[in-house]
């Protein structure tokens, strides 16, 4: 899991081909308004934002594969919720149609195309760019544009066969449908009815959370980026580590302002992938990594790390966290110590517990 959430099948690309093609700069996309909650601070750091966009691919994808994760990618209930509310309203997209294809036929990309839209401002953006793509029919040679053939070479990365593209070119076009008859109402009623929880999780983000966390995220050169709130996760978001100031990480969005701390407990998750990496790698044989223990360990050592960031910097909202990742873990909370029964839950070898522990420990020191 840990491999397909940081976009290792395409290389980790950083955000250069994001810079300089169409793919927009945090603060070019935030002077759109398309999505974006909060006015434009051009000195806050890790700001707290939104994109339709976002929100409709993961959509699709949500309604499309089925969520076997011991934490859930996407919001308990999600594609339920979805299909109640079409089914009520009378309606029934080319998405809808076309649903069972895709799923059948795309489960290469069910996991490692989530993270495509976090290169994009917008969702006009994304169209453009997978036109230039299935046009050239994967080829960045079929244009003399450089910045057009970035393009192509990015999302051909992503989709490398004439299968692939033929399965993008469905899904595009069926989302685009999904977003004209349903999604971009549905999502602004959506977003009307949370910005209190958003008003809220962003004060307490940038006034109490973000500061305490801030010598850590420095350590691990996460300094600054986007913090995309999305109505589709749960407690896996959607990262991408591209630079000490350019990430793209998206997150669960708190429902009332009283859940404003899910904001914090996703990403914290989302940061200790710094640690958990070096935890893992270092204590695993390369046998070991091939029998599958690295991505074991791995997104253990997510919901693991989170806690022991919070412990270090926040300790009066790590029980908080060790409950709401039981909870989506489908684990009971105990009466007791939740951290306890998180770490039953999401079992790790000593080894690897130690040395997040002195990563963080370094990092609280400002080494």
């Amino acid at each position: 899991m840990e491999v397909l959430r940081h976009l290792r099948p395409l290389g980790r690309l950083s955000l250069v081909v994001a810079a300089a093609t169409l793919l927009a700069s945090p603060l070019e996309a935030q002077r759109r308004g398309r999505g974006d909650a909060l006015p434009a601070t051009p000195t806050a750091t890790w700001p707290v934002k939104t994109r339709e966009h976002v929100d409709l691919w993961l959509h699709g994808f949500a309604l499309l594969q089925d969520d076997t994760a011991a934490v859930p990618i996407f919001d308990r209930g999600y594609r339920e919720r979805i299909t109640v509310i079409k089914n009520g309203r009378g309606l029934y997209t080319a998405f809808d149609a076309a649903r069972d294809e895709l799923a059948r036929t795309g489960a290469t990309h069910l996991l490692n195309a989530q993270f495509l839209a976090l290169y994009f401002g917008t969702w006009e953006e994304m169209q453009q760019a997978f036109t230039y793509f299935l046009r050239a029919e994967g080829n960045p040679r079929s244009s003399s544009n450089r910045e057009v053939q970035g393009i192509i070479a990015f999302l051909a990365a992503q989709f490398p066969r004439p299968a692939d593209r033929e399965w993008a070119g469905k899904f595009i076009a069926a989302l685009a449908d999904e977003r004209e008859q349903f999604h971009r109402a549905w999502w602004l009623d959506q977003f009307r009815t949370r910005e209190p929880a958003l008003a809220a999780a962003d004060s307490l983000w940038q006034e109490a959370w973000r500061p305490k966390l801030q010598g850590f995220l420095n350590y691990t050169r996460q300094t600054g980026g986007d913090l995309i709130l999305s109505l589709v996760l749960g407690g896996e978001g959607r990262a991408v580590p591209a630079g000490a100031r350019t990430n793209q990480y998206a997150v669960a969005f708190p429902s009332t302002p009283d859940s404003a701390a899910v904001l914090l407990y996703v990403f914290v998750h989302e940061a200790a992938g710094a640690i958990a990496k070096v935890a893992v790698d270092d204590n695993l044989t390369p046998a070991q990594q091939r029998a599958g223990l690295g991505d074991q360990y791995g997104s253990a050592g997510l919901v693991r790390g989170g806690a022991l960031l919070l412990e270090q910097f926040l300790p009066e909202v790590a029980e908080g966290y060790a409950r709401w990742y039981l909870a989506q873990a489908g684990r009971p909370a105990p009466e007791g110590s939740a951290l306890a029964a998180l770490a039953e839950a999401f079992p790790m070898p000593d080894v690897m517990i130690e040395s997040m522990k002195r990563q963080i420990a370094l990092a609280a020191q400002g080494i």
